[in-house]
């Protein structure tokens, strides 16, 4: 799979979950602005493994907004 490949799959992911994630990280916060750097922060941490974590992308960002809380 091309880098590009890569790039436009992980934008799609980010257009279809980053609300139900946002949602997580308010959850987790308390605070609009927290959980914002929050998914950042995971969709930062999904983005650099991407191709390892191919498979099950939403479960990494998940446990990453867990992880980085």
């Amino acid at each position: 799979m091309s880098r590009a490949e890569d790039e436009a799959q992980f934008e799609e992911f980010v257009a279809a979950r980053s609300r139900s994630l946002g949602r997580t990280a308010y959850l987790l916060t308390g605070d609009r602005h927290l959980a914002e750097d929050l998914l950042q922060q995971a969709l930062l941490a999904t983005a650099r493994h991407w191709r390892a974590i191919h498979s099950n992308p939403e479960a990494y960002a998940r446990r990453a907004l867990f992880h980085h809380h």
